[in-house]
């Protein structure tokens, strides 16, 4: 049997994975009624985007982001972030949310307004270092939705490890920050693995790409794309960053995390000092560093504590401990209401569950480079079958490899099935056995599906997106809410803390400023 698995039922933590919690956040691009980019301002009765703990904004006025709050039980997760949607198609009135991770066509980066979080010097922050974004990466990239997904186990789970352990002085906060680092380093390592079986953004709007020199294929009706692409969102199309990939940013332990990412926080990078931090007076980013702050580090997942407002997320990560693992590598299914279903968030938990398992060392630059090489080949051709990927230093054909790690699954399930599911319905097995057939058949991926459907119908990207636009605007409009008086007084109740917000503001920005950004020290 594997350690892990032995160590988990030995310390009878086993017990504790039915209390693992999640949560989920949603970002998606609002659209006029045509189709076209929305030009009006984040909706009233969606509350402040500032303040409203489950509606709010990212880069752009535009692009709404939904957030749950943390559920132990999958469908009751899934289910909140259903009213969630319902609620704010109810606010939006003939406006669509755009299905899709990359986005619809967009003429001008002009056209895309930054978020207003309103005059307090938290919100102003927070416009700021998007207008930094816009000026380092351009504000097209930044309209690339996607899901965000949150996961933890619980204080208990810890509790009983530790007493297991024969190094009976490891502290808890100590084994939390382990353990999380741990799965983070597996998770790079078969982060391929859910690419390819989730991957949803094989194909882009003409567009987005300015240009001429590219290695897309068009299709006739409109929009580009790669024929065995999986998520081209997380490749050069979307989120990577030359400056960033260099960073090496070593998630090995808490400390050199912490190091590494706070040079990236503190260094100044030469381009970015050309831009300025002033244009006419105005403010345009931060500062000049390689990330304004620790939200511009894009990488697949991420080590993550809860953080008070005008606090470092560094500085509180460093003085108390890793809680939770924030995944940013989930594509939104263009053909789910919702964005993504049940057998993809059970299928994280258990990919998030064997990376725990799985002997997990320090990784080396060598590696990296290894994982680096997997994560480009599986973005833009991990639909071949005859790709070839790393595995400890070896090539090995990705979908034998992806078989082999099925295998270890069915041990892992087979082992804790009675303590996470009882008699009811076990979901994990179910998931896998959707996922076995996504191996024998890649078509049944949703990066497959999509490029069917567009050659099927002979659809552009637009008309794609439009048409699952208008069909989830309809399941909404039929759709019977639960929750639509919790969220009718967030919204509400999040106008009246961000007027005691900015009625709190004692310092004028550039000294806020410099106090937030001097606590990296």
């Amino acid at each position: 049997m594997n350690p892990g698995l032995e160590l988990l039922q030995g310390s009878g933590a086993v017990e504790e994975l039915k209390n693992i919690r999640r949560g989920i956040e949603k970002e998606s691009l609002r659209l006029d009624s045509s189709g076209n980019l929305s030009k009006l301002p984040h909706p009233k009765g969606l509350g402040s985007a500032l303040t409203n703990p489950f509606i709010t904004t990212d880069f752009s006025e535009a692009l709404v982001e939904l957030v749950t709050p943390t559920f132990t039980n999958t469908f009751d997760c899934l289910e909140f972030l259903t009213e969630i949607h319902a609620f704010v198609y109810k606010q939006i009135e003939d406006e669509l949310l755009w299905p899709c991770s990359m986005p619809c066509p967009i003429s001008s980066e002009e056209d895309i307004p930054i978020g207003n979080y309103g005059s307090s010097n938290p919100g102003t922050l927070k416009t700021i270092y998007r207008k930094g974004l816009s000026h380092r990466y351009g504000s097209l990239m930044q309209t690339i939705s996607g899901i965000h997904y949150n996961f933890s186990f619980p204080e208990r789970f810890f509790e009983k490890i530790q007493k297991s352990l024969k190094k009976k002085e490891v502290g808890l906060k100590d084994l939390k920050n382990e353990t999380y680092l741990s799965i983070a380093r597996n998770f790079k390592r078969y982060e391929w693995l859910y690419f390819l079986l989730f991957g949803a953004s094989p194909a882009i709007c003409d567009s987005f790409i300015k240009s001429p020199d590219h290695d897309f294929e068009k299709f006739l009706s409109g929009g580009l794309y790669k024929p065995n692409a999986t998520s081209l969102r997380m490749g050069e199309a979307g989120y990577i960053s030359k400056v960033q990939e260099n960073l090496n940013i070593s998630m090995n332990s808490l400390k050199e995390y912490c190091e590494d990412l706070k040079l990236a926080l503190t260094d100044s990078y030469a381009p970015y000092k050309k831009i300025g931090e002033f244009k006419n007076g105005e403010r345009i980013q931060l500062n000049t560093a390689i990330i304004q702050i620790e939200n511009e580090y894009y990488n697949t997942i991420r080590p993550k504590r809860i953080c008070p407002q005008g606090e470092r997320p560094i500085s509180i990560l460093k003085k108390e401990g890793i809680n939770y693992l924030e995944l940013r590598c989930v594509d939104i299914d263009p053909f789910v209401p919702i964005g993504i279903q049940r057998d993809q968030t059970d299928f994280i938990d258990m990919l998030l569950l064997f990376c725990f398992l799985e002997d997990s060392p320090p990784i080396e630059r060598s590696e990296m480079e290894q994982i680096r090489i997997n994560h480009n080949k599986v973005i833009n051709q991990g639909r071949d079958p005859s790709l070839m990927l790393y595995h400890r230093d070896t090539k090995v054909r990705a979908l034998d490899l992806a078989s082999t790690i099925f295998d270890r699954f069915e041990e892992m399930i087979g082992n804790i099935s009675k303590e996470m599911f009882g008699v009811n319905k076990n979901f994990w097995k179910a998931s896998l056995r959707i996922q076995k057939e996504k191996l024998l058949d890649l078509n049944r991926t949703p990066s497959g599906k999509i490029l069917n459907h567009m050659e099927k119908g002979k659809k552009s990207f637009k008309e794609f997106g439009l048409e699952l636009s208008e069909l989830h605007s309809e399941f909404f409009k039929n759709y019977k809410q639960k929750e639509n008086e919790t969220l009718k007084k967030a919204a509400s109740l999040s106008f009246k803390t961000l007027s005691e917000t900015e009625l709190k503001d004692d310092l004028p920005f550039e000294e806020y400023l410099n106090n937030f950004l001097n606590k990296t020290t």
